[in-house]
């Protein structure tokens, strides 16, 4: 167990310093292998992994997690990469995950590779997080709670009875309300919104004239299907935007084998010294 910890925690690091090397390795390895690395990730390295990574062999190791922690991966890719992961899982297994995602976001997948290239449906995310009008500012808060700190929303959004997007709620002003008081009483009805067909330009011009760092990105029925951040549509540049296919094998053969020789002489060091260190 503690070798497998250490060889993960130096993935983890290999993949947050060069994410695209990284995910050319985990390719390279073999399934099984792959498997038992890729379980031993937190959830946030194993994102950046798959967002990375080719989507049939992401699709392959996705179905190896539990369908909850799967649906929580899923949330937090962008949808342009969750819905090529989806088109590459088996029907029983995309279906249990269909079952733990909203509404809103299993419409999402489903329509994301159908997004116009440079749209800026192609970026959003599906890990927002949603309340009914009903929802008491207590509970609201309790939720918040459970998140750890880096994944803590800047809003949080407001559904009606029917599950249509109708108020934006910023978490640092919770704090203010009554905590017995209803989500809908209190919500903000008037916020900017984008549709999915929205091309990426149009939104970041927006969020940079109104000072927002996210845009919730409804359909033509008010239903939310993701969220896109300032942050994603500026690391998006119009070349990843125009040629989404990825190096040639050439390439990707010439930049891996350095990567891959260099993150296996450091396993072998980590190895060595457990070893050492415990004997």
């Amino acid at each position: 167990m503690q070798h497998k910890s250490s060889g993960s925690k130096m993935l983890e690091e290999y993949i947050a310093a060069n994410p695209d090397k990284a995910a050319r390795s985990v390719e390279d390895m073999a399934l099984s292998e792959a498997v038992f690395w890729f379980s031993g990730l937190r959830a946030s390295s194993i994102i950046i992994c798959l967002e990375h990574m080719n989507p049939k062999k992401a699709a392959f190791l996705l179905r190896r997690l539990h369908v909850k922690q799967a649906a929580r991966i899923m949330q937090g890719l962008n949808a342009r990469r969750a819905g090529e992961i989806m088109l590459n899982l088996p029907p029983h297994y995309k279906k249990r995950l269909a079952d733990s995602l909203e509404a809103g976001q299993v419409k999402a997948l489903r329509e994301v590779l159908d997004y116009p290239l440079g749209s800026a449906a192609r970026l959003m995310k599906n890990d927002f997080l949603s309340f009914k009008t009903d929802a008491k500012i207590k509970d609201i808060v309790a939720r918040l709670k459970t998140l750890p700190s880096n994944k803590m929303p800047l809003s949080v959004f407001i559904l009606d009875k029917g599950g249509k997007l109708c108020g934006v709620m910023g978490t640092g002003q919770l704090a203010f309300y009554p905590q017995d008081s209803l989500a809908g009483s209190v919500m903000s009805g008037e916020f900017i919104k984008l549709g999915p067909f929205d091309d990426m330009a149009k939104a970041r011009d927006i969020m940079l004239k109104n000072k927002l760092a996210l845009l919730p990105i409804t359909d033509g029925d008010d239903t939310l299907l993701g969220v896109v951040s300032l942050w994603d549509l500026r690391s998006e540049t119009p070349e990843a935007a125009k040629g989404e296919a990825r190096n040639s094998a050439a390439d990707v053969k010439k930049n891996f084998k350095p990567a891959l020789a260099a993150a296996l002489f450091i396993l072998a060091v980590a190895i060595s010294f457990i070893i050492f260190k415990f004997n």
